[in-house]
C-alpha cells in the first residue's frame, strides 16, 4: 500500500511539474465546456503533450481531464520553448545528482 501511494506522490507532482512547464513556456488553458472540447479532451491522451491538426494548423494539446478538466494548448514555439524548459529542467536534475553522488563519494576521504 506504501509503494503504491508513493507512485501515485510521484505521479502528481510529476503532473504538477509538466503543467508548470507548460504555462511557463506560454500553453493557455482552455475549459472543456463546449461539446467539441470535451470530444478533444476525451480523445486525446490524458496527460501527455500531443499534436492535433486543427483545420490544417498544428497545435500541441495537453488534456487535464482529471485535474482542471481543461486543454492546455499551445503552438510551435511554446512547444519549442516547453522542450528547452524540459531539457534544462533535466540537466538540472543530472547536476544535483551528481553532486550528491560526488558529495558521498568523498564522505570518507576528507578525515
Amino acid at each position: 500500500m506504501l509503494v503504491i501511494s508513493f507512485a501515485l506522490a510521484c505521479a502528481s507532482v510529476q503532473a504538477r511539474s509538466t503543467e508548470s512547464l507548460l504555462e511557463s513556456a506560454g500553453f493557455k488553458s482552455v475549459a472543456a465546456n463546449t461539446p467539441e472540447r470535451i470530444q478533444v479532451l476525451k480523445t486525446v491522451p490524458p496527460k501527455k503533450v500531443t499534436p492535433v491538426d486543427r483545420n490544417g494548423t498544428l497545435f500541441y494539446v495537453y488534456a487535464d481531464p482529471d485535474g482542471c478538466r481543461c486543454l492546455r494548448v499551445g503552438r510551435q514555439e511554446q512547444y519549442d520553448m516547453y522542450q528547452r524548459l524540459q531539457a534544462g529542467k533535466q540537466e538540472t536534475t543530472l547536476n544535483r545528482t551528481r553532486t550528491s553522488s560526488n558529495e558521498n563519494v568523498l564522505q570518507g576521504f576528507d578525515k
